[in-house]
């Protein structure tokens, strides 16, 4: 494929978000920017192969890497086979950097995408609407990066291949057993003697699939629960503390509101208004 559109930008560029550009090509050009790019860019070998050079490294890129380079960092790319089909999105907006940091994208970097097929239809849907100058493309095409940039993080961050999705198979007796039993006081050990780890492998373990230690995952399934019950209204927050698992109800409270920036009373309070 070779096809790209730089699009007129119009009302879009008050959005959080917004794409400049977006193409690829089927052999990609020979690039040497000293003072590097203006704005953001993610691009992605679709097939073929071609090296990366940046910050004094060089870096092989073939179908499935990918790197991002921020705005202003030089560099230079170039095809080493015959065919090197890379595709590209440049983007600007006030939340891309909050985003970027938040998909492990807060630096120039280069990456593996293990599923193509995740973000390849939505790179396709921006291409698309950024060449019909649609009104609303413009628009549309900023929601399109957002889902782009989660789908992104979903197959380079949490599943990281058959490695990660092994992990989380490893995990998932742990996980099924504080789904069936977060009201019950959990030690560690307890949880680590189910899949035979060392309760310090299993928070790396927790750490590496969930990006949470293993006592947040069980905070959160009992404050699930937690809402539950105070939607249903039947019980007060003290038994209500009780049945999720907490003995002492101030410890809970503040729990819940470390979560969910209200108090159980609150959060009761505020549905009990919007449904009345």
């Amino acid at each position: 494929m070779t096809d790209y559109c730089y699009p007129v930008l119009g009302d879009e560029v008050n959005l959080p978000m917004y794409v400049l550009g977006v193409g690829g090509r089927d052999t990609e050009f020979h690039f040497i920017r000293n003072e590097g790019y203006p704005n953001h860019q993610i691009v992605y070998c679709v097939r073929g192969g071609g090296m990366l050079k940046l910050e004094g490294h060089s870096y092989p890129i073939m179908a499935g890497d990918a790197f991002y380079l921020p705005p202003h960092v030089p560099h230079e790319y170039y095809p080493t086979e015959e065919i090197w089909e890379t595709h590209w999105l440049t983007f600007e907006g006030r939340e891309v950097k909050p985003m970027l940091d938040y998909i492990k994208l807060d630096r120039a970097k280069v990456f593996h995408i293990h599923d193509l097929n995740a973000v390849e239809p939505i790179f396709k849907k921006i291409l698309y609407l950024m060449k019909t100058n649609y009104f609303y493309g413009g628009q549309q095409s900023s929601a399109y990066l957002y889902n782009f940039f989660i789908e992104l993080n979903r197959v380079v961050n949490l599943q990281n291949g058959t490695q990660d999705g092994a992990k989380l198979n490893q995990l998932q007796p742990v996980l099924d057993y504080i789904d069936r039993n977060f009201t019950k006081d959990l030690t560690l050990s307890e949880l680590s003697d189910l899949i035979d780890l060392s309760p310090q492998y299993l928070c790396r373990l927790f750490k590496d699939c969930l990006n949470l230690r293993p006592f947040e995952y069980l905070a959160r399934k009992r404050i699930q629960q937690a809402k539950i019950y105070l939607l249903e209204d039947r019980m007060n927050i003290n038994e209500i503390s009780s049945k999720v698992g907490y003995n002492d109800c101030s410890y809970f409270c503040a729990v819940f509101k470390k979560h969910e920036m209200l108090s159980p009373a609150e959060f009761r309070s505020l549905h009990k208004k919007a449904n009345g």
